[in-house]
């Protein structure tokens, strides 16, 4: 309901340097039952220095019995089949194998590095390790206020800096690089990583709460159209609820800061004609949700006149209000302030409604529909054993808001893995539950050599760290008092003051920010274990460690923290309602 409220010494560690690709060597101990023989013949030595194989990181994936397939290339996209300079032939393989896996961001070159909230469509990139050992103030950039309306909140106010979800993207162009943060005081900002130095705003009519999309235009016009930078506001203030011209969805040119088209916000059932989510870009298609129920799939490189702006191609439309009787229980809060994230050909989001949608990414047909009954801000998370994390408020149900893990795969009635409910308190005008979305770190393990971790901060004053495949003993109610469901073993808990901001796990760090005006480092450590140990925790690939979470470092801002960070090689960036962005990290 955020539309109401006045604010909202690891063994294994890969990252990339400016020069090309650099893997930390996997460690020594391996667990290969039978020796695997892999021949690689390289077709035209010329082709492959030409093309430039060695620093997109291709990787093949190889199944036995079958031909090689070429896995995603380093950008996160389908290689679109065999890579015809490379072939790969099979002696003897008892297993699949997996050889070298891309890094999770190709930090040389130009190109979009952090293209939206949590990443991308998974929702669980962060940025780009080795993260910080000090969380030193490298630079200070003040953003400002802006006045907004908020609905049932009384005489209009300012708001300062930056709030939920506000975690800015990252972009490369002409080897230098960028951040792209929006604000409560209603711009857009292009700023400089390096420096924090302000490039262009792009004003919009209201505040800005979501996480900017950047996305690149394989066919631009111009070389400063290349790339765009799209993002909602508030529905427009002081314009009243009810304008028909209200279209606070825009797409603005990363080069010159210029309005390209922007998309109307239609009047529903629903409360809010805001846009806090963020889509994801996939294949030429933008894939976005605005807060009165519409989602669509839309080409955002063709566009059409619409009065006197431009306005991008829809493809496909769904509205998604809930069920029968969902206006009344909830008043209204009907919303899509989640973003979207993606299983295969499976569009899901969640829904103030109290739903979380799968969506079927050709047309947007709903196939999927689980139902809490709650207010669902969150954005459902994707883990990379196909499964959902999802953040649920508590507010409209007779349980606790926690954490649900849901299986996608199963029928909505049977989907339920584990619920973790976090405590009730009154913070402003949330009950508790989750607000934010839920952490993972299965992008910075891809071999699967560490335990799947999940931390999340609830309004109840705590950050929590679970275990995504273990089970405590017991079983606890469902949100609705359903179930009773098994729920995930605890392995730490921070006290940070409660907050709505999402945290971030790269390598094994897990960076975390809330209302007690801290961002804190937390060092994960690991310890070889057997099965049976007390506290043991089992990874992917069948090892068994104990896990020890500790705070390393924190850094004292002037404000409490809403926005969600993100990393880049040793610094984190994060939005403040002090009125301020910072950068902190390693000098």
């Amino acid at each position: 309901m955020s539309a109401r409220r006045p604010s909202r010494g690891a063994p294994y560690r890969t990252y990339v340097s400016e020069g090309g690709l650099e893997l930390r060597r996997r460690r020594k101990r391996r667990r290969l039952t039978t020796i695997v023989a892999l021949i690689v013949v390289v077709v035209g030595a010329g082709a492959l220095v030409g093309t430039g194989l060695a620093q997109k990181a291709w990787r093949t994936w190889v199944t036995p019995g079958s031909a090689a397939t070429e896995g995603p290339t380093a950008d996160g996209s389908a290689s679109g089949g065999a890579n015809p300079a490379i072939r790969v032939a099979i002696l003897s393989a008892p297993r699949a194998v997996n050889v070298d896996p891309p890094p999770p961001i190709v930090s040389s070159g130009d190109g979009v590095k952090v293209s939206t909230f949590l990443g991308d469509e998974t929702r669980r990139l962060y940025g780009l390790g080795p993260p910080p050992k000090h969380l030193d103030l490298i630079w200070k950039t003040a953003i400002g206020s802006g006045m907004t309306s908020p609905v049932g909140q009384g005489p209009n106010v300012p708001w300062s800096g930056m709030g939920w979800t506000g975690q800015p993207a990252i972009l490369r162009d002409d080897g230098k690089l960028y951040l792209m943060a929006g604000g409560f005081d209603r711009n857009m900002h292009k700023i400089e990583l390096d420096s924090g130095r302000v490039i262009w705003e792009y004003a919009y009519d209201d505040i800005i709460k979501s996480s900017p999309t950047v996305i690149e235009d394989p066919h631009p016009k111009n070389e400063a159209d290349k790339y765009l930078v799209l993002a909602g506001s508030r529905r427009g203030w002081p314009s009243g609820f009810s304008d028909p011209g209200l279209a606070p969805y825009r797409a603005v040119s990363f080069g010159t800061g210029k309005e390209v088209w922007r998309l109307p916000v239609p009047q529903t059932a629903s409360y809010s004609r805001d846009v806090d989510g963020s889509g994801f870009f996939l294949n030429g298609r933008m894939f976005s949700g605005v807060e009165s129920g519409w989602f669509y799939k839309l080409d955002p490189f063709k566009t059409s006149s619409s009065g006197s702006h431009r306005q991008p191609k829809i493809i496909a439309e769904r509205l998604l209000l809930g069920d029968p009787g969902d206006a009344g229980a909830h008043g209204g809060n009907l919303v899509l302030e989640a973003s979207p994230s993606l299983i295969g050909n499976t569009i899901y989001i969640s829904s103030g409604a109290g739903h979380v949608y799968g969506m079927r990414k050709s047309d947007l047909k709903v196939v999927w529909d689980y139902r809490t009954g709650s207010d669902l801000d969150g954005t459902p998370v994707t883990t990379s054993a196909g499964k959902l994390l999802v953040a649920v408020e508590k507010q409209y149900i007779q349980g606790h808001g926690g954490a649900l893990m849901l299986d996608p795969k199963k029928s909505a009635s049977k989907a339920v893995d584990w619920f973790f409910p976090t405590g009730d308190r009154t913070l402003g005008d949330w009950q508790g539950g989750i607000i934010g979305s839920v952490a993972v770190n299965d992008t910075y393990d891809p071999w699967g050599r560490r335990p799947r971790l999940a931390a999340f901060i609830a309004i109840d004053g705590n950050l929590y760290v679970v275990a995504q495949d273990a089970l405590a003993s017991g079983k606890v109610p469902g949100p609705n008092l359903d179930g009773p469901y098994h729920t995930p073993k605890l392995v730490a808990e921070f006290n940070v003051g409660g907050g709505i901001s999402t945290p971030i796990m790269v390598d094994d760090t897990i960076v975390c920010a809330a209302y007690d005006a801290k961002v804190h480092l937390y060092g994960v450590k690991w310890h070889s274990a057997e099965k049976g140990d007390p506290g043991a925790l089992k990874s992917p690939d069948g090892g068994w460690f104990t896990v020890n979470v500790k705070e390393i470092d924190s850094f004292s801002g002037d404000g409490g923290f809403e926005s969600t960070p993100v990393m880049w090689k040793g610094r984190v960036f994060i939005g403040s309602r002090d009125g301020s962005l910072y950068c902190v990290g390693d000098h």
